[in-house]
């Protein structure tokens, strides 16, 4: 589809096969790295996707009584993050924050590799198509989050508490794949186990560096502007802290996003060689066309 035929049903272009991320195999370090360049390809329609997704979360969560945000101090934005509160209201609001912004990344993650399945495919996708989808799929990932969850507490009880570092790194491409090949929470997550266990220490370097990536982009957006904003320029707490904190959501849930859908790509090339038949396909394509010529 060219530019100006998409433009004209309202939906973006479609990067070219150079600017897509590459079907290759590569270093965790290299995973992290693709993630950023991925959300430079079209922050407009990805960006645009983790910020629609999130806030209705975040509305609600700012509804929870002794809401973090509403109520925080500068000195206490660290302790929101962690979850250090003593009050039960701002634990409590704290925690609902968190879970839901833990579902709001499986929903833009699975968001994401529905973009990416069209985008390999040269079809374009418009962000209202996107979202909508994201509605249809939305029982779907909630019941997949629910069960990634239950499993890692599970493995928690017999792991000493390391029940994330068991089942995270194999369980992180549940919804990139739930999105990129349309597959209900079951099935997702027995094909990311197949996927990833075999390669459970690159995918525990890639969880690990993705993670420690992630908290530092956080703590660089939240705190340091917020910290600036009520201590120097004396700006009302929801204009720098609320506002900060929102965005660095947005950033840190597409971020992690991004990275799991690279790894998603990363691992069916080293487990299935997509990328040979992906070429294949094109090559095979452009011969059909010349004959039809």
């Amino acid at each position: 589809m060219s530019a100006e035929r998409a433009n004209a049903t309202g939906r973006r272009p479609v990067p070219t096969v150079e600017r897509l991320p590459p079907l290759t195999a590569r270093s965790a370090l290299g995973v992290f790295d693709e993630a950023i360049t991925l959300l430079r390809l079209d922050p407009a329609t990805l960006f645009g996707i983790a910020v629609l997704i999130l806030l209705p979360l975040r509305i609600v969560a700012l509804a929870a009584p002794g809401s973090a945000l509403r109520d925080a101090r500068p000195d206490q934005l660290l302790d929101i993050f962690v979850g250090n509160l003593s009050e039960p209201g701002a634990v409590l609001a704290a925690f609902v924050t968190l879970v839901l912004e833990s579902l709001a990344l499986f929903a833009v993650a699975a968001s994401f590799g529905e973009v990416l399945a069209h985008w390999y495919a040269g079809r374009a996708i418009s962000l209202t198509d996107a979202l909508s989808a994201s509605v249809r799929r939305s029982p779907g990932v909630v019941v997949a989050w629910v069960i990634v969850h239950l499993l890692e507490g599970l493995l928690a009880i017999f792991t000493v508490g390391l029940g994330v570092l068991v089942a995270g790194p194999v369980l992180m491409v549940t919804a990139p794949v739930m999105g990129a090949e349309r597959v209900g929470p079951l099935r997702a997550l027995r094909r990311s186990t197949t996927l990833a266990a075999p390669k459970y220490v690159y995918c525990l370097l890639v969880f690990g560096l993705t993670g420690s990536g992630a908290v530092l982009m956080r703590v660089m957006i939240e705190f340091v502007p917020s910290f600036l904003g009520l201590e120097l320029l004396g700006l009302p707490l929801w204009a720098v802290s609320g506002v900060a904190d929102v965005v660095a959501s947005v950033v840190q849930i597409a971020f992690v996003a991004a990275a799991a859908n690279v790894l998603y790509l990363d691992l069916r090339v080293r487990r299935e060689g997509i990328d040979l038949y992906l070429a294949s396909q094109r090559v095979f394509a452009g011969e059909r066309s010349a004959v039809g010529g």
